[in-house]
């Protein structure tokens, strides 16, 4: 069944036409445009799939089949309804134009703080953008992006660094603050360079190979309290809305998340309000923004009905992830309980979404199938509303990832 098809129906049952089983992927979307059968959960595998599978770093964000390989089996051992191809996708355009990057065991590469690509405004001049596709480790994230199509015979979400985030990591944090206060003209250049010159090639270089239906710029300092939210529409916002004029278009959403910090605002709307324009990416309303992504530090501050209640006001999907720390630590029950919650105050009546978007490398293998059995059993919807499960954990018997693997999983070596 083709793409297309499977979004109509993915739209259909989300409207009540529920006469056929969703797959992971149907889910998902109609999670996002209103009701499934059940409350979808998604995975980001990253580094646990890297962890569990063996690799090495050098390996897993540098040779496409590892990396997706690792992912699907990741994905598909724990019962996740999706997962997106994750990598390092701060660092990618940085080392293409020649930035140098830290490699750690265990870990993702980060770009060297110690030396930043534009240490002044000096050097920016001689900067030339990378040629798209082709520069650094641009090829291993468009042949990753083949590689998952032909396994899923879907397109993926696609990623990339926002111009905001690539500009303080190319002047390194506290020299691009200083460029806003005492310098903001040269900090607009460098916005305008990063933006046009760098994002939105990379941009249409991966939706010529993977033709994806959405295309994500991950803003982290875009954040309270790392930047003020005056800061953020003024030097964030206006190149966020430069890129996606320049990128999107009927069949393809641009937009940027990833930023956080609702819980240090005096009013959390204001920064709800800048993360909801920096995801308005469609020119067709009814498909922009398709989820508003609330982060645990902030739902857990403020309270999940409050996100809830901002959400069904701007008539999105909530999206909330999974505390990273609670996966790793459990136990099982706590996991499950902590779902239970989620799904209780969040749920509603459909337009909600689990993410697991960092799993610790060393994390049991029971606390993850904790999560997913939680998802699966506290969060049906029926017609009209939602069924709130009411058992409580009950420990499962699963085979052994190392057997699965053998029997079932994808090749990493």
């Amino acid at each position: 069944m083709g793409v297309y098809a499977r979004l109509n129906r993915a739209l259909a049952y989300s409207k009540g036409l529920r006469v056929f089983e969703l797959d992971g992927f149907e889910r998902l979307i109609a999670g996002f445009f209103g009701r499934p059968d059940r409350v979808p959960v998604l995975i980001q595998p990253y580094t646990y799939a890297m962890g569990i599978h063996g690799l090495s770093s050098r390996i897993f964000f540098r040779e496409p089949v590892p990396f997706v390989n690792a992912s699907y089996n990741t994905t598909k051992y724990f019962g996740f309804d999706f997962f997106t191809p994750v990598f390092d996708f701060y660092n990618i355009e940085l080392e293409a134009m020649g930035a140098a990057l830290v490699w750690r065991h265990g870990s993702e590469p980060d770009v060297d703080s110690r030396s930043p690509l534009i240490p002044s405004e000096e050097e920016f001049r001689k900067l030339k953008p990378p040629v798209p596709g082709k520069s650094g480790r641009m090829p291993y994230i468009l042949e990753s992006y083949r590689r998952f199509m032909d396994i899923m015979e879907l397109p993926p979400m696609c990623y990339c660094c926002s111009p905001f985030t690539m500009a303080v990591l190319a002047r390194g944090y506290v020299g691009f603050l200083r460029d806003m206060r005492r310098n903001p003209a040269f900090a607009h250049r460098l916005m305008e360079f990063l933006s046009m010159e760098v994002v939105v090639p990379w941009i249409d270089s991966m939706v010529k190979v993977a033709h994806p239906s959405m295309v994500v710029m991950s803003d982290a300092w875009a954040s309270a309290p790392n930047m003020k939210v005056d800061a953020v529409r003024e030097f964030c916002l206006p190149y966020v809305q430069k890129v996606i004029k320049a990128t999107n278009s009927l069949m393809r959403t641009v937009l940027d998340t990833g930023s956080w910090g609702e819980r240090e605002a005096g009013d959390p709307r204001e920064i709800l309000d800048v993360k909801m324009e920096m995801m308005a990416g469609n020119p067709v309303s009814a498909l922009r923004p398709l989820f508003l992504l609330v982060w645990a530090e902030d739902y857990e501050a403020l309270g999940v009905p409050v996100v809830r209640e901002y959400s069904d006001e701007k008539n999105v999907c909530l999206m909330l992830n999974v505390r990273p720390e609670l996966i790793e630590e459990g136990p099982p029950e706590r996991i499950f309980e902590t779902v239970r919650g989620l799904i209780r105050d969040g749920a509603g009546k459909g337009r909600f979404a689990l993410l697991a978007n960092l799993v610790p490398i060393g994390t049991p293998h029971e606390h993850v199938h904790a999560l997913v059995q939680a998802a699966r059993s506290l969060g049906r919807y029926t017609m009209t509303g939602r069924k709130l499960g009411k058992g409580g954990y009950e420990p499962t018997r699963h085979e052994p990832f190392e057997d699965w693997l053998k029997r079932e999983g994808l090749p990493v070596d």
